[in-house]
């Protein structure tokens, strides 16, 4: 299987001096960022659709191969729940053009109102607007998500139901496609971000072992946010290790283990 890990986004004061060069410019990060991860989510599209010329600059800053993952933006999934959409999934998409050919999958976070039953038809309408260009990964949090009809649904269409350690969500993680999409993002307790706060090294195990056993699926996306330890690069690294995977050493961590000598 191939496991591509990244984090939740790059652009956060806080890695500056931690896994940023305290003196890069943060118009630089995304660069920095590229040349060591092969994969993000975009988390700011959940707040704004971006303009075009911000995702040309995404495009130009990212080597060929380096993929994008992007979650829909909370008017569609949050305020309008999936209801009569057309013209902002229109935008957004149409927003994207300049990474179309890097991005993997468009993520549907939903909020945890959103019950399976009243998604369902929507749903529907949703997926015959997006092209076949993408994979989209649903990230259901009602409970009605992880329902014996809820999964047959998801398998039938051959829609990814996304695994993640949320708090206050109980995920079954079942099977429901070719690909995984997983999210680590722990809970909000965590503020500062760049270093550990909370070592989760045994979860982080627990999780290498799960991919490790999955067998015929050729494809998993990982993605590690800063509320699950306080410090996304890390724990990406810290799975990376623990699946045999070779650690990242960034500018900041060098210098620290120099130091030490």
């Amino acid at each position: 299987m191939n496991i591509k890990i990244g984090c939740t986004g790059w652009s956060y004061q806080g890695w500056s001096g931690t896994f940023y060069p305290k003196n890069l410019k943060s118009s630089e990060w995304l660069k920095y960022y590229s040349q060591l991860f092969e994969i993000t989510e975009i988390n700011s599209t959940f707040y704004k659709i971006p303009d075009q010329e911000i995702v040309k600059r995404w495009n130009t800053d990212t080597p060929r191969h380096f993929r994008f993952t992007a979650k829909f933006p909370s008017i569609i999934t949050h305020e309008k729940r999936l209801d009569r959409v057309n013209s902002e999934v229109f935008s957004f998409l149409s927003s994207l053009s300049p990474i179309h050919d890097k991005v993997s999958s468009l993520v549907l976070q939903l909020p945890p109102s959103l019950s399976f039953e009243e998604a369902r038809p929507r749903l529907g309408e949703l997926f015959d607007l997006l092209p076949d260009d993408f994979t989209y990964p649903i990230e259901g949090k009602h409970e009605s998500w992880f329902s014996e009809d809820a999964i047959t649904y998801l398998k039938q269409n051959k829609h990814c139901l996304v695994w993640n350690e949320v708090a206050g969500v109980n995920n079954p993680m079942p099977i429901t496609t070719d690909y995984l999409y997983i999210r680590l993002i722990g809970d909000r307790s965590i503020s500062e971000f760049g270093k550990i706060i909370k070592n989760k090294e045994k979860q982080i195990a627990n999780w290498s072992k799960k991919l490790q056993q999955i067998k015929d699926i050729p494809l998993a996306m990982v993605m590690a946010n800063n509320h699950f330890e306080g410090f996304g690069p890390a724990t990406a690294n810290s799975l990376r290790i623990n699946l045999g995977m070779r650690e990242l050493i960034w500018e900041e961590k060098k210098q620290k283990t120099l130091g030490n000598f």
